[in-house]
């Protein structure tokens, strides 16, 4: 079966949740400790269903399982699961920056361009809602994919996690391209 690109929904998310753990314990683990990776699981890598509740956030099936997720956003949130940041701010579009989140690929399906499809959908549809640049909060191995994809990384900090623990993570931007069509 082909893989599918489509916009997750409410039906989705214990699926993800589940593809999220895997990814960043498997994907992250050269880049962050297993006490970071614990606590970053669920919090700073989590699902947000708010993406799932405003259409923006995407997964590709593969044999009718999710293998990759991510998103974009309007909102002011920059990072994180339920419940963790703020989800009432609106971005306005030509003004502020669109926000690219949660991006996760099963570690089986790492590797085989799904990330980029998903960036590149990510991309298109905040351009089409009237974005003319984005931002993200990458991490390490984040980095490596979006810079091939024309981001470029603004500033290296680290979030202060639940009980202190420190998560290296990197500002990154992106002028987007016009409208391109529905996905």
């Amino acid at each position: 079966m082909a893989d599918r690109l489509r916009r997750a929904t409410d039906a989705d998310s214990d699926a993800l949740a589940g593809l999220i753990a895997r990814s960043a314990r498997a994907l992250q683990a050269d880049d962050y400790p297993t006490d970071v990776l614990d606590i970053a699981i669920g919090t700073a890598f989590g699902l947000d269903r708010q993406l799932i509740d405003d259409g923006t956030y995407f997964l590709i099936e593969r044999d009718d399982r999710p293998v990759a997720c991510g998103g974009w956003s309007f909102r002011a949130k920059a990072y994180g699961g339920d419940g963790h940041g703020d989800t009432l701010h609106r971005a306005i579009a030509g003004r502020d920056a669109a926000k690219v989140r949660a991006f996760f690929v099963d570690p089986e399906f790492a590797r085989q361009g799904l990330g980029s499809r998903i960036l590149a959908a990510c991309e298109a549809a905040a351009a089409d809602a009237g974005f003319t640049h984005a931002e993200m909060v990458a991490t390490p191995a984040g980095e490596r994919l979006y810079s091939r994809r024309g981001w470029q990384a603004e500033r290296r900090y680290a979030e202060t996690l639940p009980g202190g623990l420190l998560l290296p993570v990197i500002r990154m931007t992106k002028r987007l391209q016009g409208p391109s069509g529905e996905i």
